[in-house]
């Protein structure tokens, strides 16, 4: 029988190997003197910084009630925590990169190889099992969301592929770490092969060089977790999605004049939302009920499910009066948005300009 373990679970294990392992590795990196497993020491150190900081806020984003002045709940914390823990691994990989520089130019001997080695092969066995708690909850299959064509002809979010693999920001920020550690231990096994049976007197440049290279792969490795959870911090919008087509699509919808203050962001990794001030021609309630359906399967084809929508008539030059029979002919100005705050004295404390025209 399978036994399916949570990400709190996971996790918490993992903290368990690491701290085990971190006290018996400091133990030897300062009995042998190797950059290369002090460094792993302290980068076993940052990742039990990391899988707290993901272990709290799984435990965070996990709670039903929440402080009034949070709208939105806990939803980002997992996404905070993810941005915390990879400039953690991006800071320390700096720093390793530094020292390994620094020991080229005064080199060092390391003591008692063979200790190195096992303890490098007890991380890398150690890291490995802690990859395999870690490894299945940091990949996640996207949803295919089924909208209906009939109403949407023309737009461009039917020829979107709706379909997209999605990975948890938290937990792969934890298994990042997890595989630094395991580069680490590849480096300190090397080094100390290296150390052990060659001959020549330049052998101890084997340390730093490897602390180098681990260094900068765990950089490369940590940029682009700073990266994504950073744009959801700044609330881009999802991957693929384009402003644009969206309000194309929008606009296609008979009846919508305009579209403007059109936003789109990400609260989550899964989750999206989205604000437009839509211009309508006719001012019957109902009649605008029925296209915000319809914008709310357009927005729902691109993978956002919370929409806030402004409703703004479209206004008619006095000396253009509307016609008799039929609706109401745009004007060729293009609208401008009708509800600004304070008639436009406090547009620089907008979000963007009320007054600009589309």
């Amino acid at each position: 029988m399978a036994v399916t373990l949570s990400d709190k679970q996971r996790v918490s294990a993992a903290i368990v190997i690491s701290s085990a392992f971190l006290i018996a590795e400091l133990g030897v990196a300062f009995k042998t003197g190797s950059l290369a497993l002090m460094a792993d020491a302290f980068h076993y150190f940052n990742d039990l910084v990391g899988f707290v900081a993901t272990l709290t806020s799984i435990t965070i984003s996990e709670k039903i009630k929440h402080r009034q002045n949070l709208s939105f709940g806990w939803q980002r914390a997992r996404v905070l925590g993810a941005f915390f823990s990879g400039s953690f691994l991006l800071a320390f990989g700096v720093s390793i990169l530094l020292q390994s520089v620094e020991r080229f130019i005064s080199l060092e001997e390391v003591d008692n190889v063979k200790l190195m080695l096992v303890v490098g092969c007890v991380g890398l066995g150690a890291n490995v099992v802690t990859a395999a708690f870690l490894y299945d909850r940091a990949q996640s299959e996207g949803r295919a969301d089924a909208v209906p064509v009939d109403s949407h002809a023309g737009h461009r979010h039917i020829r979107r592929s709706l379909k997209e693999p999605g990975r948890d920001l938290g937990m792969l920020g934890a298994l990042l770490h997890v595989l630094g550690d395991a580069l680490n231990n590849l480096g300190v096994i090397v080094a100390a092969a290296v150390i052990w049976f060659a001959p020549s007197p330049g052998r101890f440049y084997a340390d730093p060089a490897v602390g180098m290279g681990i260094s900068l792969m765990i950089i490369l490795s940590a940029v682009p977790l700073v990266r994504h959870s950073g744009e959801i911090l700044l609330q881009s919008a999802p991957a693929g999605v384009s402003l644009g087509d969206i309000s194309h699509d929008l606009e296609k919808i008979p009846g919508i004049v305009a579209v403007h203050e059109l936003h789109v962001w990400r609260l989550n990794q899964n989750k999206a939302v989205a604000s437009a001030h839509v211009v309508v021609s006719d001012p019957d309630v109902a009649s605008f009920m029925a296209r915000a359906r319809t914008i709310r399967e357009c927005l729902h084809a691109y993978g956002i499910h919370s929409t806030t929508l402004q409703p703004e008539l479209l206004l008619v030059p006095p000396s253009s009066p509307p016609p008799p029979d039929g609706p109401v002919v745009a004007v060729a100005e293009p609208p401008v948005c009708q509800i600004a705050c304070g008639e436009g004295v406090c547009g620089h404390l907008t979000c963007c300009d009320p007054l600009r025209q589309v």
